[in-house]
């Protein structure tokens, strides 16, 4: 069994240091939690979190899964939503081989 990843809410997470696996590795990441869940690939977090202009998240909801793209310099996560009171958000992370 995968075990989750439970970033806190509202700031922005590196998945790579969250979960252990290895930089530039490709990932299938599903949400798990009722909240939803921006996802954004680069080496760095992005600028800003966006309000209404989320160019370039790919945002999850409940249940979805997203793959990120091949060498992906790094991952990051925001959680604006526990759902389940405990300020944490609730990903299953994997390698992803297509």
């Amino acid at each position: 069994m995968i075990p989750d990843v439970k970033p806190p809410v509202g700031s922005w997470q590196n998945l790579y240091t969250l979960s252990g696996i290895a930089v530039g590795t490709r990932l299938l990441i599903q949400n798990k939690s009722a909240g939803g869940v921006l996802v954004w690939e680069g080496a760095a977090p992005p600028p800003e979190i966006g309000g209404d202009d989320r160019h370039g998240y790919s945002i999850m909801g409940n249940g979805e899964p997203v793959k990120t793209g091949a060498n992906p310099p790094g991952v990051w996560v925001m959680c604006w939503s526990g759902g389940d009171f405990s300020g944490l958000g609730r990903l299953c992370v994997q390698e992803y081989v297509p």
